[in-house]
């Protein structure tokens, strides 16, 4: 049984935040099922599309696509299918197609993907000649510096300076990336280890990778993911300042959460997050005195941080009361 199809007033599922008879619909030449036996059909294909389901989205592409009036938007959503499912050659191909009789305002998205596409075949020169190729259609500083970028790695490759798996690591850890903007932490975290595979003296792969887990509370692979990041990087702070998160919060081990964040504190003096955080272990360990310290530490770097001057006069009142519970009956009534 099919899915809902999307509506004419639904947002694109390609992304865009069109509604859908403004784009994709449009596109394709045909406004309502009159004018194509097909549009329910190709309506479905692209939300099985939205919705990652790559294989039965494929299936219905191709059967829409030969009374297609736009066949370069079934290439395009059919390379997207692949490129989905890691099938990099048949993503390329794909492209290929949707360049070949695509409008000019869709030519610089598509020539981008296909030069990702082939890179990630490792077909280094035609990656090359199409990312520059993506340049001069789209000379925008955002899209030439990240092209760049891709270019000299690209280049280390070729000239044997790093392992031809770095480029295909950076596009896993770009897409878990985007995955984790949309929550989807269990497929950013699949995608991550992929990277980590590829690329496993990354520690940027492992710190994001011990985020993903965090999401999916699974603490303990949090945990060893980030002590992989700091055993690389020993000045990741924010990797020991979310180890010390989770003792504190997850494991309730306040002694190891608080070497955590006096790690943290001290690869980098000014981290305001880490010097509160102390201030909660040394208070869950009974040492209010140590407890104000870090909070006041918290106070000079941060004057208006709310959560530290809460604490410091919640903390002063319990001591002061405290204070007068111990002290002698003539000095209670002196007071």
């Amino acid at each position: 049984m099919m899915n809902q199809p999307v509506g004419r007033n639904d947002p694109c599922p390609c992304g865009s935040g069109l509604k859908y008879k403004k784009c994709c619909m449009r596109d394709t030449g045909i406004t309502s099922p009159d004018d194509d036996p097909t549009i329910e059909l190709l309506a479905t294909a692209y939300k099985q599309l939205s919705e990652r389901k790559w294989e039965e989205a494929l299936s219905l592409f191709e059967q829409a696509l030969p009374s297609s009036k736009a066949p370069y938007t079934i290439f395009e959503a059919m390379a997207a299918c692949y490129d989905g499912m890691d099938d990099f050659w048949r993503a390329s191909a794909a492209y290929e197609r949707a360049l070949e009789t695509c409008p000019k305002n869709r030519r610089g998205v598509l020539t981008y993907r296909y030069a990702v596409t082939k890179a990630r075949c490792k077909q280094w020169d035609e990656a090359c000649d199409a990312f520059r190729t993506y340049q001069s259609l789209a000379p925008n500083e955002l899209s030439g510096t990240r092209v760049d970028v891709l270019l000299q790695v690209i280049q280390q490759i070729q000239e044997g300076r790093v392992n031809e798996n770095v480029f295909e690591a950076n596009i896993q850890m770009r897409r878990a990336l985007n995955a984790m903007e949309e929550e989807r932490f269990s497929d950013a975290a699949k995608r991550l280890e992929r990277a980590a595979a590829l690329e496993p003296e990354n520690a940027a792969i492992y710190f994001n990778l011990g985020i993903a887990y965090t999401f999916m509370k699974d603490e303990d692979k949090a945990l060893d993911t980030f002590q992989k990041c700091v055993e690389i990087n020993p000045s990741a702070a924010e990797a020991y300042y979310n180890m010390g998160q989770i003792y504190l919060l997850s494991k309730k081990d306040f002694s190891m959460a608080l070497s955590c964040f006096n790690r943290a504190a001290s690869v980098r003096p000014g981290y305001i997050g880490a010097h509160h955080q102390k201030g909660k272990a040394y208070e869950l360990l009974g040492y209010p005195e140590k407890a104000l310290e870090c909070w006041e530490k918290t106070l000079e770097l941060d004057p208006d941080n709310k959560m530290a001057q809460e604490n410091i006069r919640r903390v002063s009142d319990l001591m002061d009361r405290a204070q007068k519970a111990k002290a002698p009956k003539s000095e209670k009534e002196n007071t």
